[in-house]
């Protein structure tokens, strides 16, 4: 989800769009379908109340671990994980970029 805007360059651009389509919709292998699609599954609900919970917190909301069933910490962790390495990428890209 952090990466959400580089999963496809668009239906206008996208290289399994059918030629010829005047106003190209996303196609069915489209990352971006794909990931909508997992997202609205009963898994993909544990990853959004993941990111609710997370938001929670980051907002200063108290916890204990003790509310937290184990799955949900676990993607928690994944989840700040992934956002400091996507953190780090963007400083890295825009030092780069200079």
């Amino acid at each position: 989800m952090l990466r959400r805007d580089q999963l496809c360059p668009g239906p206008a651009q996208c290289p399994y769009t059918p030629a010829g389509v005047s106003e190209p919709e996303p196609c069915e292998e489209c990352p971006v379908t794909l990931l909508d699609n997992y997202l609205a599954s009963p898994a993909g609900q544990t990853i959004a109340q993941t990111i609710n919970l997370d938001f929670a917190l980051q907002a200063g909301v108290t916890v204990s671990l003790a509310d937290i069933p184990y799955p949900e910490f676990l993607l928690l962790r994944f989840l700040t994980e992934e956002r400091n390495r996507f953190h780090e990428e963007t400083m890295k890209q825009a030092t780069h970029g200079r």
